[in-house]
């Protein structure tokens, strides 16, 4: 409460401190209090538009609070004027999957991972368009090969799941056991 009491108030200040309002959003939403963070993120914006980070946390506040339009927009206009942005790349990935458009969140997942080639929740984005997709060879390969690193198992073992196009086990151990290959 002391910190966001001092990020509030350093948030007054002028001329602005862009960086406050990104700190103070960021935790804001951390928190759950997602209005709170989009608000804050929002005067931020209005007080420092050249701040991009201010709009790619907002874009994430926006897809937490499930207003996918917006969140959407957000990333497009981010990537339209720097294509190279990698965490507008996730964020318009992550909209499409939630958005059901499985074929371009796959492809911007793929140029997300050239960048990243070994994060796990990239791998398990790629794989749940794969598997969506109805390509349950390349998104199950993909699965096997993120559970071959322990802390990433329990969470391809849910892909696999939870995917509509994946696979049900009883037994986790049976999971386990398909996804080692």
């Amino acid at each position: 409460d002391e910190a966001l009491a001092h990020l509030r108030q350093t948030t007054t200040r002028r001329p602005a401190f862009p960086q406050a309002f990104l700190e103070l959003g960021n935790q804001l939403g951390k928190l759950g209090r997602l209005d709170e963070a989009a608000a804050v993120l929002e005067d931020g914006i209005a007080l420092a538009p050249q701040l991009v980070e201010l709009r790619v946390e907002l874009g994430f506040i926006s897809l937490k609070r499930n207003d996918r339009v917006r969140a959407r927009a957000l990333f497009e206009e981010i990537l339209k004027a720097a294509p190279g942005r990698l965490d507008a790349t996730i964020g318009l990935a992550n909209t499409r999957t939630f958005d059901g458009n499985y074929a371009e969140a796959a492809e911007l997942y793929r140029r997300a991972l050239t960048q990243r080639p070994n994060d796990p929740a990239l791998r398990n984005g790629l794989a749940v368009c794969l598997l969506e997709l109805g390509d349950r060879t390349a998104g199950e390969a993909a699965l096997r090969d993120l559970a071959r690193n322990p802390q990433m198992a329990s969470q391809a073992m849910l892909s696999l799941a939870g995917s509509s196009h994946g696979r049900f086990f009883l037994r986790p151990s049976a999971a386990a056991k398909f996804l080692q290959g």
